[in-house]
């Protein structure tokens, strides 16, 4: 069981709460990655986990699913990103329909999830039309760190006490940033960050719905690597910006309540 395999069945089971079976094995040396029901409404759900860390291949694709470039090494990775591959391959294998049976699954009265990195826009036409939903990873990890946040519960799970042991680690990190940017107030226009001609860097925390302008030379944006030399995570990104206005806009675009300039530098 792949470890983003893992976090997805964490997700469904501690967050969701639905119970849960994986990796059901099916004749043909095929597999399901997940199962789940939801106990209150009885919903049954068949969930298969595809994320790639490639640049190339983050995104799921509606091109065309050919089973003999699948059997091709420089066509495999491309092939098991499309949506006709899961369609085919996951979901409508006869041998897998059969496997779900055995636990209740009758066929179109249960959902066909796929959770993945992205996918195209043409990707999300083809799914609707086949009734099948997507789920995105980021979305997952985000919705996990914010149940976490607020548990102070044990897990056994070992999977969820990774994540916890991370979530409470960047508090703890942001706890201290937070620190130094309430010495001033966090609003649009407020001071001129030293080296004005240098460029102009803004951190956008997903999960917290927050946003701060740095100047480049700012010890909290070290020219977009961050305090922690981290230039990106599951929780936020850096953006950079050649003037101090188009950050400003940029703060403003996001919609976030707390959206301003560092107190450090600002």
């Amino acid at each position: 069981m792949e470890t983003t395999e893992k976090i997805v069945e964490a997700y469904v089971r501690y967050v969701k709460g639905w119970a849960t079976i994986p990796n059901l094995r099916c004749e043909g040396q095929h597999e399901i990655d997940l199962i789940a029901i939801d106990p209150v409404s009885f919903e049954r759900y068949h969930i298969e986990t595809s994320v790639s860390g490639s640049q190339s291949y983050s995104r799921l694709t509606d091109k065309a699913f050919d089973p003999e470039l699948l059997k091709q090494r420089v066509s495999k990775a491309g092939q098991r990103r499309t949506l006709g591959y899961f369609i085919e391959r996951k979901f409508g294998l006869p041998k897998v329909k059969t496997e779900l049976a055995k636990y209740g699954f009758v066929e179109g009265e249960y959902h066909n999830v796929i959770v993945t990195w992205d996918w195209t826009a043409e990707a999300q036409a083809m799914a609707t039309e086949n009734d099948v939903n997507l789920w995105s990873f980021q979305e997952i990890m985000r919705e996990i760190a914010g149940t976490l946040r607020h548990r102070r519960s044990y897990f056994t799970d070992d999977t969820l006490r990774t994540i916890n042991l991370f979530v409470r680690a960047l508090a703890a990190v942001e706890s201290k940033e937070d620190q130094v940017v309430s010495l001033a107030p966090a609003k649009l226009g407020a001071g001129t960050p030293p080296n004005a001609a240098d460029a102009y860097w803004v951190y956008r925390n997903w999960v917290h719905h927050r946003a701060r302008l740095h100047s480049a030379t700012c010890g909290y944006c070290n020219d977009g690597a961050g305090a922690q030399g981290v230039t990106g995570s599951v929780t936020g990104e850096w953006k950079r910006f050649a003037t101090r206005a188009e950050g400003e806009a940029y703060l403003l675009s996001t919609g976030y309540a707390d959206a301003g300039v560092c107190g450090t530098c600002g």
